[in-house]
């Protein structure tokens, strides 16, 4: 069957996540800027589904900023899930589960599905994103970050990965699969989804990687791609693409 993914357990990612990531000014430009973009063509996000949505910030964050019907929450990592529960700032159905978006039974659909720090901190990254992808109803989206280089890609927790703990000095320290994706391998990934969607887009910009990362790069793209799908069967072949990624990536 293959590697399963992690079930992280670290602490450290509770004492994070309850303190970090929980208003809109806390999020990335990158990732406010996909939101808006979305926002701003549907007049509202619907029913989000927040993949690795660890003690729910971005669901406080969006429903502060923009009209939500729901907000669904799962995360690997059940102490943030039980924290989560007890998250008081929305007033908007809310449901939160402990769990592998990989392996999870329900096949409910959603207007945006959004999973932030997810896909490239795991294993089965394409398993991730094909379960997401299969839950964005007819007309939704499905926003997630991704690590881009023009160079060769790594999904290999031995040569690229991150201390959850956040400073690599415990005895046995859990880490993180610090995923990174070629630019073009990760377009053609996303244009062979299925149902094949109508436009991909993406907005991201050069950085360095975190201190407690331990991986083969210098400077990376740190994007948030917006991956649309159609609204009618059978789906058009025609794909749209709005790219704002720095342009040296491609050549």
């Amino acid at each position: 069957m293959g590697e399963k993914n992690i079930e992280y357990k670290s602490k450290q990612i509770l004492e994070y996540y309850r303190s970090n990531r929980r208003t809109w000014d806390e999020f990335y430009p990158s990732e406010r800027w996909v939101f808006q973009k979305i926002a701003d063509e549907k007049g509202l996000l619907g029913d989000v589904l927040d993949v690795g949505c660890a003690c729910g910030g971005l669901g406080a964050a969006l429903s502060c900023k923009f009209p939500l019907n729901s907000y669904t929450g799962i995360d690997i990592n059940k102490d943030a899930i039980d924290w989560a529960s007890r998250e008081t700032r929305l007033q908007i159905p809310t449901r939160f589960t402990a769990g592998d978006i990989v392996c999870c039974a329900s096949k409910e659909e959603y207007d945006v599905v959004a999973s932030l720090s997810c896909v490239d901190w795991n294993i089965k990254t394409k398993d991730i994103i094909s379960a997401c992808w299969e839950r964005v109803r007819p007309g939704g989206y499905f926003v997630s970050s991704l690590r881009l280089t023009s160079e060769k890609g790594v999904n290999n927790i031995k040569k690229s990965f991150q201390y959850v703990n956040f400073s690599g000095e415990e005895e046995d320290p859990e880490v993180a699969n610090y995923v990174v994706f070629n630019v073009k391998e990760a377009m053609s990934a996303l244009s062979e989804l299925d149902p094949a969607p109508t436009l991909i887009g993406a907005y991201g910009y050069w950085g360095s990687p975190s201190p407690t990362a331990v991986t083969l790069y210098d400077k990376l793209i740190f994007s948030v791609f917006y991956i649309k799908k159609g609204t009618e069967k059978p789906y058009p072949h025609e794909m749209a693409a709005e790219l704002r990624l720095p342009l040296e990536a491609f050549l």
